[in-house]
C-alpha cells in the first residue's frame, strides 16, 4: 500500500518494514500517527498554541532530535490509499497519482560501485576511489571519497562514517596510518566539509576515481532542527511560535547555513549544461553513488557498505549530537542542545503551504526513500536484513566495550589543568571536534569481525583486480 503524507508519498509496504524494528506505526482515531517502541508508546508532541510573540517553555518530549536522530516523528498524518485514485485536478496541480509516478520515475536502484565501473572498463579497480590527497587535489576533476555534509541531515554521523571508511580502507590497502590517533592523510582522500556540491565542483568529478554520497532528511524536520540548533541553542534566542513560523515562511537569508526553501536540493544539486531539461532531483539521484536517509540510518549504512564493498565495522560510529546533549569543545564553547517543538498551528502550516513551497525537497526526499527500497531489493532484501542485524550487534559491542573509554569534547571540566588534560584526551579519541570519537577503541574491539568481513570481500569477485 502507498500512504499519502501531506504531499509526501512513501512506499509503506516496503518502507514500514525498514523502520527501526523496535518501532512501528500505529493509527489513532484522531488520525495522528504515533510511534510505538519497545520502551513504550510515544505520541508526537505538540506545544499548546500561545499568542504571537509569547515565549513557549521547554517540551517534555524526550525524543533524540539532534542531527544524529535515527528515527523521528516526521510522519504526522496518514491518509488512506483512496487518495491514490484521485482524478486529474482541474486546476492543473499534480494529483497524488501523478506525484507517485514522478517519484517512481526519478528514483533508481544504486549499483555496486565496482559493477558500474566494470560495465565501462573491465579492468577497473574495486577501490578506484581510494586516491591520494595529491591526486584528489585537482579541482578540475575532483576525486576520492566525497561526502556532501548538509546541515542537520545526520551530517556529523556521515562525516564520522566517511573518516572511518577512509582510515580503515587506507590501512587495509597496505597504506598504514602510522599515528593511530590521527587521520590517514596521503592515503585515501576524503571530503567531509560543510560546503555545497556546486561550490566543491563535484559535477566535474571523475566517476571512475570517486565515490560521492550524502544523506537527506524529511525537509520540515531538518528546517526545525536547523532553527533550534543555530538560533535557539547556539545563539540562545528564545523559541516562539511566531519565530518558528517566520523561519518556515520566509527563509530568504543567502548564507548556506541559514534555512532556505528547498535547502537540500540546492545544497546537493550538481549543475549541468542542460539544467532546463532536467530537475534537481534527477541530477542528484543520478549523479550520486548513494543517498542515505536520516530516518533510516541503519539500513542506509548497511547499503553504503555493500555498495562500496567495505566491512560493516567501518560504518560503526558513536553518534555526535542528540537533543539534550552538547555541541562544541576544542576551542569552541560547549552548548547544551535544546529539544525542538511545534504547535498545531505550525503543524498545519507544515502540512500545507510549507510542503508546497518546498516541493523540490519533498520530491528529492521521497525519491531517495524509494531509491533506498529499490537498492535493497536489488542487493537482496534478506541479505540487507541480515546485515542490519549484524550492524546492530556490532554497534552494541561497541557501546558496551568502548562507551566508557570515549572522551567527547563536551562538557569540559571547569578546572584549567583538568581542561588541558581533557583536550588532550579528546584529540586522541576523535578524528576532529566531535567526529568519529572512540575510533581507536572501535577498531580494537571489532578487529576480528573486520578481518573476517574483509577476507570474505577479497575472496569474492569484488575484491579482485
Amino acid at each position: 500500500a502507498i500512504g499519502a503524507v501531506g504531499l509526501l508519498f512513501l512506499d509503506n509496504k516496503q518502507g514500514k518494514k525498514y523502520l527501526k524494528p523496535s518501532t512501528s506505526i500505529q493509527k489513532k482515531s484522531n488520525d495522528n500517527i504515533i510511534l510505538a517502541s519497545s520502551s513504550g508508546t510515544t505520541d508526537i508532541q505538540h506545544r499548546p498554541s500561545k499568542k504571537g510573540g509569547d515565549a513557549v517553555g521547554s517540551n517534555s518530549n524526550k525524543e533524540e532530535d539532534g542531527e544524529e536522530l535515527q528515527l523521528n516523528a516526521a510522519v504526522d498524518k496518514f491518509e488512506t490509499t483512496d487518495t491514490m485514485n484521485a482524478s486529474p485536478s482541474d486546476s492543473g496541480n499534480p494529483t497524488p497519482t501523478d506525484m507517485s509516478m514522478e517519484i517512481e520515475h526519478k528514483s533508481r536502484a544504486y549499483p555496486i560501485w565496482i559493477d558500474k565501473q566494470r560495465a565501462v572498463n573491465s579492468n577497473s579497480r574495486p577501490y578506484g576511489w581510494c586516491v591520494s590527497e595529491d591526486l584528489a587535489s585537482n579541482v578540475k576533476s575532483p576525486k576520492g571519497l566525497l561526502f556532501v555534509k548538509v546541515h542537520k541531515c545526520s551530517s556529523s554521523t556521515g562525516a564520522g562514517v566517511t573518516l572511518r571508511i577512509q582510515d580503515g580502507l587506507s590501512k587495509r590497502l597496505n597504506q598504514p596510518n602510522q599515528n593511530q590517533t590521527a587521520l590517514a592523510h596521503g592515503t585515501c582522500f576524503a571530503n567531509y566539509d560543510h560546503a555545497t556540491a556546486r561550490d566543491l565542483r563535484f559535477e566535474k568529478r571523475d566517476p571512475s576515481q570517486s565515490f560521492l554520497w550524502s544523506i537527506v532528511r524529511e525537509p520540515a524536520q531538518r528546517t526545525l532542527s536547523h532553527y533550534f540548533y543555530f538560533d535557539v541553542s547556539r545563539r540562545n534566542d528564545t523559541a516562539t511560535e511566531d519565530g518558528i513560523m517566520t523561519v518556515l515562511k520566509f527563509p530568504t537569508h543567502p548564507r548556506p547555513w541559514h534555512p532556505q526553501h528547498n535547502y537540500q536540493s540546492k545544497y546537493l544539486d550538481l549543475p549541468s549544461q542542460n539544467e532546463q531539461s532536467s530537475s534537481s532531483t534527477e541530477r542528484i539521484i543520478n549523479g550520486y553513488d548513494f543517498l542515505g536517509v536520516s530516518e533510516r540510518m541503519e539500513e542506509s549504512l548497511v547499503v553504503l557498505a555493500m555498495l562500496a564493498q567495505i566491512p560493516l565495522t567501518d560504518v560503526v560510529v558513536f553518534f555526535s549530537k542528540i537533543a539534550g546533549g552538547y555541541d562544541g569543545g576544542n576551542g569552541k564553547s560547549c552548548v547544551k542542545l535544546k529539544n525542538k517543538w511545534t504547535t498545531p498551528k505550525i503543524d498545519e502550516y507544515i502540512h500545507g503551504d510549507y510542503q508546497s513551497a518546498n516541493k523540490d525537497d519533498y520530491l528529492l526526499y521521497n525519491a531517495a526513500q524509494r531509491s533506498l527500497d529499490k537498492t535493497i531489493d536489488a542487493l537482496g532484501r534478506k541479505r540487507v536484513e541480515e546485515n542490519v542485524e549484524l550492524l546492530r550487534s556490532l554497534q552494541q559491542q561497541n557501546e558496551e566495550q568502548c562507551a566508557s573509554k570515549v572522551t567527547m569534547p563536551c562538557p569540559e571540566p571547569e578546572d584549567e589543568q583538568e581542561k588541558r588534560e581533557h583536550i588532550r584526551l579528546v584529540k586522541e579519541s576523535c578524528y576532529f571536534s566531535d567526529i568519529g570519537c572512540g575510533h581507536a577503541c572501535t577498531d580494537e574491539v571489532l578487529a576480528d569481525n573486520g578481518e573476517k568481513e574483509w577476507a570474505s570481500i577479497l575472496s569474492s569477485s569484488y575484491g579482485q583486480g
